[in-house]
């Protein structure tokens, strides 16, 4: 990774506009955008410079994600603007609470949002894992247990991380050990030692978010290796691949057959074509999964913010959309069953997979337009029912501290807050 520095003859104290418009993700990438234009740069110069991936650079200008806090700061040094774009980048992380409209759904009763997001970044570096030298490593699956931190649950903190979006530790130095956790085949697996395709999709997604070395193409050549044979029958694989392809490469052709995968994997139901939890052959009376229609239209919204010439895909977005307003469902956890062969080769082993059902179909209706007030509000009443106020994580009844529900509960929250703060009246 490249060492930031400032170049006077690339920018010169150039002042970040400040203007009527509100200080929003959009507003800080138009500024991120016009700096790097006057200063001359291609996104991949600057990406170089400050020593992240021309993908992350291009999400922050397009205004999908911030930059993390220590982002910001090397930017910021590198254009010479006086702390500004720091100062604009924390102004676009805790907006003021809008007013909310009469009927809505309060997101957070006692504390603010930006006082939740805080304590689950402070419960998270408490809880990450350090080596002999008391350096960061990661973090391990249940957070109340004592083991080694795996890739996937330490993907899993650094995207959590970012989300709550606090400057508590070097998240780079972490992404780091990640990245040198790769197996011999260049893919990640679990504690099974099996090469997962959603393990491979977790952490490509948390290294492009807190910027990595690693090429895109080899990353999405990763991704597409980690599919198996049994990944297009699996919803739960192809949205969670999907999720990530569409953030990083929604116009290549990993895309392209995650989508047709992902549609192809539904079921013909009373209600209409959704998602069960797998779809195989000589299954006994399938049913229609409300988490699994609700990951999928997440992941599908995930790439028609970027491509819009599929409509097949908004067809089948607003037909699962509709059912899961009108299911009734408790919208708690339900867990699946992934078969996966041992590393030595000796079989097969069961891996469980829980899924926080809330936290998906909050994000299923938070990133789709014309969400009923009543089935959100219902969502998040489940999903606060499961936050351990003190500890400042999710956790299951039984006390597990799963650092994935915590990832799921802070996504849907932040999804929540952006939908409800761009309502309008018509959705009264």
């Amino acid at each position: 990774m490249s060492t930031p520095y400032s170049d006077p003859t690339s920018a010169s104290r150039r002042a970040v506009a400040v203007g009527p418009d509100p200080v929003t993700v959009a507003y800080v990438g138009r500024e991120l955008k016009r700096l790097r234009r006057e200063a001359g740069e291609t996104q991949a110069r600057t990406a170089e410079i400050v020593g992240v991936a021309r993908a992350n650079l291009a999400q922050w200008e397009t205004g999908k994600y911030l930059p993390s806090p220590q982002n910001a700061r090397q930017l910021d040094s590198h254009f010479n603007a006086a702390n500004a774009l720091v100062e604009l980048v924390d102004a676009a992380r805790s907006p003021r609470d809008a007013e909310r409209p009469v009927g809505m759904p309060v997101i957070v009763t006692e504390d603010s949002l930006a006082g939740v997001f805080r304590k689950v970044g402070r419960s998270l570096v408490d809880h990450l894992a350090t080596d002999e030298d008391g350096e960061p490593i990661g973090w391990q699956h249940h957070l109340q247990e004592n083991r080694s931190p795996t890739a996937l649950s330490t993907a899993y903190g650094l995207v959590a991380m970012v989300t709550v979006a606090e400057p508590y530790i070097n998240l780079h130095s972490i992404a780091a050990r990640l990245l040198a956790m790769r197996s011999p085949d260049g893919t990640w697996s679990g504690r099974a030692g099996s090469s997962q395709p959603e393990i491979t999709a977790a952490v490509v997604d948390a290294l492009f978010r807190v910027g990595t070395s690693l090429p895109l193409d080899d990353a999405l050549l990763l991704m597409e290796k980690s599919l198996g044979p049994d990944s297009a029958t699996r919803p739960y694989l192809l949205s969670t691949a999907l999720h990530t392809v569409a953030r990083l490469r929604p116009d290549g052709h990993l895309a392209d057959r995650l989508v047709e995968d992902l549609l192809n994997s539904r079921l013909d139901f009373r209600e209409g074509k959704l998602w069960p939890e797998k779809k195989e052959p000589g299954l006994v009376a399938p049913e229609a999964s409300v988490v699994h229609t609700a990951r999928a239209v997440c992941a599908l919204n995930d790439f028609r913010r970027h491509r819009d010439d599929r409509p097949e895909v908004t067809e089948a977005v607003e037909e699962a959309v509709q059912w899961l307003v009108g299911v009734q469902h408790p919208d708690d956890g339900v867990t699946e069953e992934l078969i996966r062969p041992r590393p030595d080769g000796n079989g097969t082993t069961r891996v469980p997979i829980r899924h926080f059902t809330a936290a998906w179909v909050i994000q299923a209706l938070a990133t789709s337009p014309r969400f009923p007030p009543a089935r959100m509000h219902k969502a998040l009443d489940i999903l606060w029912k499961r936050y351990d106020r003190e500890r400042g994580l999710w956790a299951w009844s039984s006390g597990d501290l799963p650092i994935w529900m915590t990832l799921d509960a802070v996504s849907a929250l932040r999804e929540a807050s952006f939908a409800m703060s761009s309502l309008g009246p018509q959705r009264e």
